[in-house]
């Protein structure tokens, strides 16, 4: 399994990835790809219950579709880097748009990373290896 900080120690836990998606089934295939990698994640239906659960969850990465009900991605994404406690938190747009405008919009919204569904799972492990590594480096130099 992974190692990365989302207890802080930087040694022993596992990468935890919070998948916001209002489309349910395509939340859990994400789940279980995300699992399969050998990461943990939580997963959130909403806005709402994202905006519940990530405090407690405390996520290293959020993987989060850009049509949600209610508030956009792009809304969502500000609003959840406002908080102290997600500073180091990677954020990924995953989305079915991927003209550069859309690429440029999630850029601005504090994006870092932007995944084209369907998801492909070796494009998955690079980014979320990736992702882990600049974590695991990131822990070792605190």
């Amino acid at each position: 399994m992974g190692t990365a900080m989302a207890d802080g120690s930087g040694g022993n836990s596992v990468m935890r990835v919070m998948i916001i998606e209002d489309n349910e089934a395509l939340a859990q295939t994400t789940g279980w790809l995300v699992e399969m990698l050998g990461y943990d994640y939580r997963l959130a239906l909403s806005p709402k219950q994202a905006l519940e659960d990530v405090k407690g969850y405390r996520p290293d990465v959020i993987m989060m579709d850009l049509g949600l009900p209610g508030m956009s991605g792009y809304d969502l994404c500000r609003l959840l880097r406002q908080e102290s406690e997600l500073a180091d938190t990677v954020f990924i747009a995953q989305t079915g748009w991927g003209e550069a405008e859309h690429r440029r919009l999630t850029a601005e919204a504090g994006f870092h990373h932007h995944l084209v569904k369907p998801l492909y799972l070796e494009a998955l492990q690079d980014l979320l290896g990736t992702i882990e590594k600049t974590l695991n480096k990131a822990g070792a130099e605190k």
